[in-house]
């Protein structure tokens, strides 16, 4: 259920294709700069009702690394 949201929060945020959203995807290469990174992790801290510390930021590289950090964060 995360990687089905995450996935459709970036595809309306990037305008990627959502087969293109994987794990292994990394952000840059699915139309995610650094403005609408931010974008994203908004939208997900609003859809899961978290919030994801700005330090751990410039460690999500990937999908899956904004899955495991929303998994961490929910416990």
């Amino acid at each position: 259920m995360i990687l089905k949201k995450v996935a459709e929060v970036i595809v309306d945020t990037a305008g990627c294709k959502l087969e293109d959203v994987t794990p292994e995807a990394e952000l840059a290469a699915l139309g995610v700069d650094s403005l609408k990174a931010i974008t994203v992790l908004f939208e997900l801290e609003e859809a899961f009702d978290i919030e994801i510390p700005n330090e751990v930021i410039p460690s999500i590289v990937t999908v899956g690394d904004i899955v495991n950090k929303i998994k961490e964060i929910q416990g």
